[in-house]
């Protein structure tokens, strides 16, 4: 059995609520890249406020202001990814310009100038690097960006807002899942794969075809996911070490397993969660949500739904017996 990680990643929680602009503007400047926030009206009546929390690359604000407000922005260099709650917004740069309102899902521009002018602002922002969508796709990072900032169907749109809704409730829990590093990894690969099915991206040209990848290329990849299956992985990491593409990788594990690179990582450590609650003992505190957790398993519900259609009992069943 290989060794389940033990160390949790840092959660960083940060909230301000204050009527001084100048400490929102410095505030703003800091979280966003050097963001330069203008206010417009009379700054009487201002009011501002952020709730941040960040666990490893991933990191959610909660941003209200009932003021005017417009946002100078640099070039990102992470992808932000937006659900109003209330809002009336015209985003614009070089190459974009989308005005949005209350109820819209968008992601922003990447690697270029853009002003966000805003009133009555209640906002949501989900932030991840531009590698680890990147990757998600199997694409060369520099090579990769959003094409459009809005989703390719209202359906869609409000499929990533579910998603959004999802991490922010995992977040908002004061011992949150997302503090181990497979939970973890297992939410950045469900935000990027939901991202990339929401929004249009570039497709690299120099990306190889799916290709005819043979049972040695997947008996490699399935070695790779046993000995790691402790560590976060992603799809480049196995693709990678079957000798591979993505691409080829995702069509060999369907065409000779009959299942996906994800599902059988998941099934995996599936196994390893059993043999664990197999030599667990309750007297000894061992719980069945922490060896859920420890094995990337967020959310209890689906992970003793996963057990049962595996082991035909509940995980409770095998930790007491």
């Amino acid at each position: 059995m290989c060794p389940a990680l033990t160390d949790t990643v840092p959660v960083r929680r940060f909230e301000l609520a204050t009527d001084d602009p100048e400490k929102a503007v410095e505030i703003v400047r800091s979280t966003y890249a050097d963001t330069r926030m203008r206010i417009s009206g009379d700054e009487a009546g201002f009011f501002y406020r952020q709730r941040t929390v960040s666990v490893g690359p991933l990191a959610m604000d909660e941003m209200t202001s009932p003021m005017g407000v417009t946002f100078e922005c640099p070039p990102l260099t992470e992808i932000y990814f937006a659900a109003a709650h209330r809002a009336r917004c015209r985003i614009h740069s070089a190459s974009h310009e989308v005005d949005v309102f209350d109820g819209h899902t968008l992601v922003h521009p990447v690697d270029e100038t853009f002003t966000s002018a805003t009133r009555d602002l209640d906002i949501w922002l989900l932030r991840l690097p531009v590698a680890l969508a990147a990757a998600r796709a199997g694409l060369d990072p520099q090579r990769f960006r959003f094409t459009s900032l809005t989703p390719n169907s209202p359906a869609l749109g409000r499929y990533f807002r579910a998603t959004m809704q999802h991490i922010h409730s995992m977040l908002r829990e004061p011992d949150t899942a997302l503090a181990e590093p497979l939970v973890l990894a297992g939410a950045i690969d469900m935000i990027a794969g939901t991202a990339l099915a929401t929004f249009p991206y570039t497709i690299d040209p120099a990306d190889e075809p799916p290709g005819r990848a043979g049972p040695a290329a997947v008996r490699r990849a399935a070695a790779f996911i046993e000995a790691n299956a402790a560590r976060p992985l992603s799809l480049a990491d196995i693709a990678t070490a079957a000798g591979i593409g993505v691409r080829a990788l995702q069509a060999a594990f369907s065409r000779h397993l009959d299942t996906t690179p994800r599902l059988h990582l998941r099934r995996v450590r599936l196994a390893h969660a059993h043999r664990d609650l197999e030599t667990a003992d309750p007297g000894r505190g061992d719980e069945v949500s922490a060896i859920a957790r420890r094995w990337g398993f967020g959310h209890l519900g689906r992970f003793a739904s996963y057990y049962r259609s595996e082991y035909g009992h509940s995980p409770r069943y095998t930790l007491n017996n």
